[in-house]
């Protein structure tokens, strides 16, 4: 539903204005205020591929990587293959079979001119201190935030994060194990960071007030003199 959804949005704002797509060639739909909120340590199976509310403190977060959105892929006869959206080259392959022009198996080397990547970043969200029963362990989950979204949170910050609750073969947990073992992350949609003022809509009646003000002569000496009032000299 989100790339949809992305896709939609982006063509309404060609609409209003068609000029857009040179600031921005995609935009991001963000989904907020989810009306129920899970605890890190009740995410279940029934939660998988759902979209779902967490809240937590951001303990550790890495750098900001190219990670592949769009490969394509150039046989040996010099064919292009692609577009194939995936996020790894190795099992992007495996879509490509064999090919059209020569009929041969490969090799395919990812063409680098051609492929499109996007801002990858990894997060690790642990429980808040006041939801973890006594004497319990907080848990810990790992949170992928894409594109636009990452660096919007610092480690030490109070999160509330809405995302898709996701997972991904763990290869060294099998090797361990001995059967399908998958690590399960959260794909992070929306972050909103606790302590950021929120934008609050402007009523009429407040637009109306500050047109008022605006007609007032003496309006900048009035805005000098409310900015910390309570120091002196300033």
């Amino acid at each position: 539903m989100l790339p949809v959804l992305n896709e939609v949005c982006l063509d309404v704002t060609l609409e209003l204005f068609p000029d857009y797509h040179l600031i921005h060639s995609v935009i991001f739909a963000r989904i907020k205020e989810l009306p129920v909120e899970d605890q890190l340590r009740d995410l279940r199976m029934i939660h998988m591929n759902s979209l779902i509310k967490i809240r937590g403190v951001v303990t550790k977060r890495t750098g900001v990587f190219p990670e592949y959105s769009k490969i394509f892929y150039r046989c040996s006869c010099g064919d292009i293959k692609g577009p194939i959206y995936h996020s790894n080259a190795h099992e992007g392959k495996s879509f490509l079979g064999q090919c059209v022009v020569c009929q041969s198996n490969g090799p395919f080397t990812v063409d680098e001119v051609n492929t499109v990547y996007r801002n990858y970043q990894k997060m690790t969200i642990q429980e808040t201190p006041g939801t973890v029963p006594p004497g319990r362990v907080p848990r810990q989950k790992e949170v992928y935030v894409l594109n636009d979204q990452v660096d919007s949170a610092r480690p030490g910050d109070e999160v509330e994060i809405t995302g898709i609750y996701i997972n991904r073969f763990d290869y060294f947990a099998n090797v361990k194990h001995g059967f399908p073992v998958f690590s399960t992350i959260i794909e992070a949609n929306y972050i909103r960071r606790f302590g950021d003022e929120d934008i609050i809509e402007l009523t009429e009646e407040d637009k109306q007030q500050i047109r008022d003000l605006s007609r007032q002569p003496n309006i900048g000496k009035k805005i000098i003199n409310s900015i910390a009032p309570s120091i002196y000299g300033h």
